[in-house]
């Protein structure tokens, strides 16, 4: 279960004024490339962990996935429609589905106001090849305010009518909204091509307790922060990732009445991943 993913477009600076030797001029006035109508983001990634909102798709095992994009820029923002893969290992021994991969299709809008930025989209997980269905879907708004050039805040909603198909088991629908804040600031530690980030999340998913089969309420706070490096196209995220759950809710929020303590350790404990990840766009690659 990924938390989604945007890739906004990077905007190149030209300086197109023409100097004469024998007269003064202003100073170059910069001006922002405009972005092609249509372009491609790609990307992927490797990471020690899958991580999901503080709870591991891998079992803490080293796993990677990737992703495509299809992007319209138009007079009233971009347009955009992906696919993306994860590698996971949802272990069947815990009474988890055990898929064989974990497959999202993604699409939305999103736009730029100067300072204020704005995502609204659709995604949907799926799960092949698994003994049970887990396959959900989510609708999202994600908005973003540069503080500074270097400081962003954002703020984000996800709510899913039907957590997991839990509605399978419990025999009514469990629907859940996840909101978190976000703050990213650039650092100013640079050097040549390389550069670095400080960022962090808190986020509260708020799953609907079902009595009968949700043995304790599932909800739950989850929270990481991290620091990175970046190398032109390549990021080198290390993070911290952590929750408030106990084992019982953790098992409630994974589906499994009665899961062992195994289930609650491995999957809901705190975690130190480090990630490798490459994004860019097929208009940047020369």
């Amino acid at each position: 279960m990924k938390k989604i993913l945007g890739t906004g477009v990077a905007l190149a600076l030209l300086t197109g004024a023409a100097v004469a030797a024998d007269i003064p001029v202003k100073a170059p006035i910069l001006k922002a490339a405009p972005a092609p109508v249509w372009d491609v983001a790609i990307g992927g990634w490797i990471g020690s962990d899958y991580n999901f909102r503080g709870i591991s798709q891998s079992d803490r095992s080293p796993t990677g996935g990737a992703y495509f994009e299809v992007q319209y820029n138009g007079v009233v923002g971009q347009l955009y429609a992906g696919v993306a893969g994860s590698g996971v290992d949802l272990s069947g021994d815990v009474g988890l589905s055990d898929p064989a991969s974990e497959i999202d299709f993604y699409a939305g809008w999103r736009n730029t106001w100067g300072k204020f930025s704005l995502d609204v989209g659709y995604w949907y997980y799926w799960y092949p090849q698994e003994t049970f269905n887990t396959d959900f879907q989510e609708v999202y708004v994600k908005a973003a305010y540069a503080v500074t050039p270097d400081l962003t805040f954002g703020v984000n909603l996800f709510y899913t009518p039907d957590l997991l198909n839990q509605s399978l088991f419990a025999g009514t629908d469990v629907d859940a909204l996840y909101t978190s804040a976000t703050l990213k600031w650039v650092t100013p530690w640079t050097s040549g091509n390389w550069g670095s980030f400080i960022s962090g999340e808190v986020g509260y998913w708020d799953i609907n307790f079902v009595p009968g089969f949700h043995l304790v309420d599932p909800s739950y706070t989850y929270w990481n922060a991290g620091f990175a490096l970046t190398y032109k196209a390549i990021t080198i995220d290390f993070r911290y990732h952590d929750t408030d759950h106990s084992t019982a809710s953790c098992a409630a929020v994974l589906g499994i009445p009665g899961a062992t303590n195994r289930a609650s350790q491995t999957y809901c404990s705190e975690a130190f991943i480090v990630k490798v990840s490459f994004d860019t766009l097929l208009s940047k690659v020369k």
